[in-house]
């Protein structure tokens, strides 16, 4: 937001302070100043309004112009490259010598392609007053030629640039800005003039209001005028606006701008006569119905969009944006004008919903002080009737359905104490608070009078103002006293005791387990949002679409749904990484995913993901060969099983899933993940179609797990086992199988034949060629045997091996590979 400093001096009286001086008391009061930007400068007398008096093309070139200009005593030959140059104009001209404001450097004589040019002519940007830099800045030509420019332009102007967070609406205006200077200079907040005068016919017979949603609507007011006078709004009411970022249109329209921005109050003026029988309806729209708004877009709406309509059809989105056909157009003489009260979810709703964002939307969302209607109905009625001469109808309608009570909160001197850390007297944390507004109700559960004595008070109940939503606890409280008494000012302390947690820390230490463990494997940790769009969610599981938590009201459309799952965001990052021609790359996440429960309760559940894609599991001398599936699953899987492994969770199980992860085909091949007969989780392939929109054409294998069960075993010692005393004798097998026999039959087979000496089964090679036969492939297994008690022969080694050997051919019909 953006505050002239000239504007906010009418409120309160801050000239006698330096710019420095105010964006830093604003800012350690919570109010961030994010840039100070000075609009004009102080110009001496060799800037003054040129008339130029002829304007012929630059024969050495297609864009400049050589005029001749006068400043009332002589000529001067100019070139210029202005587009919009002409003879008869008027414009800035800065001799030789003046020191452009914007960059800073001095005019002198000069050559351009050939021809000498003797100063310059200025657009609104070198002058500082704008960016506008399309052309020279045009002059109204009765201004004498040769007056100084420092005459005719208005005074440099300091504008402060805020930024207001979402729990301050009261500071989306000027004097809401003025109330926090007021109380933090301990001076008085003057407020504007409301005076006017009413005539003629009463409201009631000019107009008709009818409020059919309460809810959405607490509060419409609506005034009419005749005979206002629309036109060019005042110099100084079109510059303020321009220095607020606000383009000036036209008397009404700027009025209604002018009081939003100096009051907070959002306002809406429709040509009364334009209006079916000069009626008003605050209804919501029906589904399918279309308006055009006031940026010449047809909007379709729904029923849960709130809209001002007169008897016919609907003439503005309430609380967002007017529309076309209702607007204030030339000639415009009659008008109702609106100042009403909306609902900051519906509005903010609606915003989303339509895609349509304003600085009325801005300030609803937000909430707007509930008491500010009238009166900023009154501030517009008393400039319009000042500078258009408006003859306003007697009274208001006024359809009040508030339920609004002031909140009343206790605020215990003590408590104060014990949280900021210093001594302050009652009397300053009341002035403090009564400086903004609050107002005190009861001293200790008794009157509004004061007790005698410091020890007398304990505690004392405030009643909030209207225009601060923010304030609804005691912390409330301190934390304004605080901010008003200076956060600079509050001493450093240590803490007077040791804080011991009596929670158990060892998750947390597992957590760091699985992360350091993940990130000593080469990947790399990711952090999304916990929402995103139901699209993204689409893509990979449309199963438990109604299990999903959908938000209210969210920021955007793109944001919409809480995730029900970690992939599509991780997939989505190792997509973008592959676009920007990265190779190789590994993510993994740890996070949260919301579920609705059967009753409607939503519940959160904490998860890991992991994925990966190209040759990820390649050493650095071997990344040119293509990366197989099989590959970058085997990848994933040992990466699983290490991430367990670091949990201390125990063996994981992998089986093929008898139905896809996703209702569609985002993965392929998936693997269910079980521990202890339990499943955690799955893996799988990407699909080639979603890897598409990112053009990644390897694989890329991903995996997500419950972290609860990984944690379950956190912290658990386990058993000690002594050191091996004697040595182990290792056999190999190499045997050709169907494709079909998996990892997990063949070592179930191995331990059920082998003895209890067998202490190790290890996959170490997988071949496939077309001599050993399509469908076919090779596997080889390293089995280790030791003894506890004793050194094996090899007769045992051996008579054992045959055993596990025979099992092979019986139970899995494999074909052992001698020699």
């Amino acid at each position: 937001m953006k505050v002239p400093l000239s504007w906010l001096n009418e409120f309160v009286e801050v000239s006698d302070l330096s710019v420095k001086d105010l964006a830093d008391r604003l800012t350690f009061s919570g109010v961030e100043v994010e840039g100070v930007e000075e609009v004009g400068a102080a110009l001496d007398e060799r800037f003054v309004v040129g008339e130029i008096l002829t304007c012929e093309a630059h024969p050495n070139s297609d864009h400049l112009h050589i005029c001749k200009v006068s400043d009332g005593a002589q000529e001067f030959q100019i070139v210029c490259g202005a587009p919009n140059a002409a003879a008869g104009l008027k414009v800035p001209f800065a001799k030789i010598g003046a020191v452009i404001p914007a960059g800073g450097f001095e005019i002198k004589k000069a050559k351009l392609r050939g021809v000498e040019s003797f100063g310059m002519l200025c657009s609104e940007r070198e002058l500082k007053l704008s960016d506008d830099h399309v052309g020279l800045m045009v002059l109204d030509v009765s201004l004498a030629t040769g007056t100084l420019m420092r005459d005719v332009l208005p005074p440099p102007e300091v504008v402060l640039d805020l930024e207001i967070t979402w729990n301050r609406p009261d500071c989306l205006s000027i004097i809401g800005i003025a109330r926090e200077f007021a109380a933090l200079l301990g001076r008085p907040l003057k407020m504007p003039s409301l005076a006017f005068e009413e005539s003629g016919e009463a409201v009631g017979s000019l107009a008709k209001v009818v409020v059919e949603d309460a809810v959405k609507c607490p509060r419409y007011t609506a005034r009419v005028m005749t005979d206002v006078r629309d036109g060019v709004s005042p110099e100084w009411m079109r510059r303020r606006l321009e220095l607020c970022g606000v383009r000036p249109i036209s008397l009404i329209v700027d009025v209604t701008n002018y009081v939003m921005l100096e009051c907070g109050q959002p306002l809406h003026a429709f040509d009364a006569t334009k209006l079916a029988g000069r009626t008003v309806v605050v209804r919501c729209a029906r589904d399918g119905e279309k308006m055009k708004t006031l940026d010449g877009v047809e909007r379709t709406l729904d029923a849960s969009m709130l809209v001002i309509a007169d008897a016919e059809s609907p003439n503005a989105v309430a609380g967002v944006m007017g529309g076309a056909e209702s607007e204030i157009a030339a000639g415009t003489g009659c008008v109702l004008l609106e100042s009403a009260l909306f609902d900051p979810a519906s509005t903010k709703w609606t915003a989303a919903k339509l895609g349509l964002s304003s600085e009325s939307s801005r300030r609803f969302e937000r909430g707007v002080d509930v008491d500010l209607a009238d009166t900023a109905s009154r501030r517009a009625v008393a400039l319009l009737q000042g500078h258009g001469g408006a003859k306003v109808a007697r009274g208001v309608i006024d359809i009040d359905n508030r339920d609004y009570v002031p909140q009343e909160i206790a605020l215990r001197f003590e408590r104060v104490r014990e949280v900021l850390g210093i001594d302050l007297p009652e009397e300053r944390m009341v002035a403090i608070l009564e400086s903004l507004g609050l107002e005190v109700e009861v001293w200790d559960g008794g009157d509004a009078e004061e007790p005698a004595g410091r020890n007398a008070r304990t505690t004392l109940v405030f009643r909030v103002p209207s225009w601060r939503l923010d304030l609804t606890l005691e912390a409330d409280f301190i934390e304004e006293i605080a901010r008003m008494h200076g956060l600079d000012a509050i001493p450093d302390r240590m803490p007077r005791s040791t804080a011991i947690s009596t929670l158990d820390d060892k998750p947390f230490y597992a957590r760091a387990k699985i992360r350091d463990a993940l990130i000593g494997m080469g990947f790399s940790e990711a952090m999304h949002y916990s929402f995103l769009s139901a699209q993204e969610l689409d893509a990979f599981d449309t199963c438990d679409a109604s299990r999903r938590v959908v938000l209210p009201n969210p920021v955007s459309a793109d944001y919409g749904v809480l995730r029900d799952s970690l992939l599509p965001q991780l997939v989505g990052s190792l997509g973008r990484n592959a676009s920007r021609q990265v190779e190789s790359a590994g993510l993994f996440e740890m996070g949260r995913v919301f579920l609705m429960e059967e009753g409607g309760a939503p519940r959160e559940e904490e998860r890991v993901s992991i994925g990966l894609m190209g040759p990820f599991g390649r050493s650095a001398v071997d990344r040119r060969r293509a990366v197989s599936n099989e590959e970058a699953m085997l990848w994933l899987k040992g990466a699983v099983e290490n991430l367990a492994a670091a949990a201390g969770a125990g063996g994981l199980d992998f089986a093929p899933c008898a139905t896809r992860l996703a209702g569609t085909l985002a993965l392929q091949d998936v693997l269910e993940v079980s521990l202890g007969g339990v499943a955690v989780g799955r893996m799988g392939l990407v699909s080639a179609g979603l890897r598409h929109q990112w053009r990644v054409a390897s694989p890329m294998a991903v995996a997500e797990l419950r972290l609860a069960p990984l944690l379950a075993g956190a912290g658990a010692r386990g058993a000690v086992k002594p050191s091996p005393q004697f040595p182990a004798t290792r056999r190999d097998v190499a045997f050709v199988a169907d494709a079909g026999v998996a990892h997990r039959d063949v070592v179930e087979a191995i331990k059920k034949a082998g003895p209890a000496e067998l202490t190790g089964v290890e996959l170490f090679d997988i071949f496939q060629s077309k001599e050993i036969g399509k469908g076919k492939r090779s596997l080889a297994y390293a089995l280790t045997f030791r003894s506890p008690e004793r050194t094996l022969t090899d007769a045992e080694v051996n008579a054992a091996f045959a055993r596990i050997v025979q099992a092979l051919k019986d139970g899995l019909r494999v074909e052992v590979r001698e020699g």
